[in-house]
């Protein structure tokens, strides 16, 4: 199974359409285990979930009290505590390649555009060239691209995107990358075309 798949942004972000490559095996394990996204009620969970390396057994009493009430209350299929020990199995689900915005290229498009910044590269898709030269220098300038439709499915590239390089993993990019995986699930019930990346390039395991 190869190809990006798209799903619309999720609820409490920017409009866009999010390009999104799918970790196969770990959407195979989570369907298998019952379990879909990791929503937002267990955001503190994900902090918990970085401090334990994926698939490696860590004492149970090692971790600290608000992690051991993390861990007790995980839903199932995230990890297993078994006789004082704790083993995480969920890595993130997918990584987001690309945002893209489709609108008219304007200062308020490419705006929107850059709030995806800490999370994937990004860009604006617009029907019609940019009626002001210097828009095209703004958004190089936040490494923002700007891609022109043709209406027959050719995009022709009027500014590259800058490409977006994780300096470090975070809680709040796992968190986006959940939400991702959400509008995934609701959108495409059915998957044909996801990617495993067998080590996920530590860019889709946490």
């Amino acid at each position: 199974m190869t190809g990006s798949v798209q799903a619309p942004s999720p609820r409490g972000y920017r409009a866009a359409t999010l390009h999104l490559t799918i970790d196969a095996a770990e959407h195979a394990r989570r369907q298998e285990a019952g379990l879909g996204h990791i929503n937002d009620s267990h955001c503190a969970l994900l902090d918990t979930l970085m401090s334990l390396p994926p698939g490696i057994p860590v004492p149970h009493d090692d971790l600290t009290e608000r992690q051991q009430a993390d861990v007790r209350r995980a839903p199932a299929g995230i990890l297993d505590l078994t006789l004082g020990i704790v083993t995480r199995h969920a890595i993130r689900p997918c990584r987001v390649d690309l945002a893209t915005v489709h609108a008219t290229c304007t200062r308020d498009s490419i705006g929107r555009t850059t709030s995806y910044a800490p999370f994937c590269t990004r860009a604006v898709v617009t029907p019609t060239p940019p009626r002001r030269s210097y828009l095209l220098s703004e958004a190089n300038l936040w490494g923002v691209g700007v891609f022109l439709d043709h209406g027959n499915g050719e995009l022709e590239t009027l500014v590259e995107p800058e490409p977006w390089r994780p300096k470090r993993h975070t809680p709040a990019a796992w968190r986006f990358a959940e939400a991702a995986y959400a509008s995934y699930l609701t959108h495409t019930p059915t998957p044909e075309t996801t990617t495993t990346h067998s080590h996920a390039g530590e860019q889709t395991r946490g």
